[in-house]
């Protein structure tokens, strides 16, 4: 895994890595703050593999550390974040789109 973090170019631009069934993990490296978007017909996961983020909803804000993970329900608008860079696995369906729906 550490060569693939080692691929990761560009903030926000995941390097796949793993196909399972109708499902991809993605390895992203994360810098400041994304965009705010939901996903309408899937359940998106993060993995922190490396460093700290946090993961903004409308309702509360999610401070992950490295190993720590967590689970947006679909329909939920979120924001990921980070003070400093962070890589994080991103479990979702093949056709999610990145920004949202």
């Amino acid at each position: 895994m550490d060569a693939l973090s080692r691929k990761i170019g560009e903030p926000w631009v995941p390097v796949d890595v793993m196909f399972v069934n109708n499902s991809v993990i993605k390895m992203a490296k994360i810098e400041g703050e994304f965009v705010w978007h939901k996903h309408d017909n899937s359940d998106e996961a993060f993995l922190v593999f490396d460093g700290e983020f946090t993961l903004q909803t409308k309702e509360q804000n999610f401070n992950l550390e490295t190993g720590e993970c967590i689970l947006v329900p679909k329909g939920v608008l979120h924001c990921p974040k980070t003070n400093s860079s962070a890589t994080v696995l991103v479990f979702e369906l093949k056709e999610t789109k990145k920004y949202g729906d």
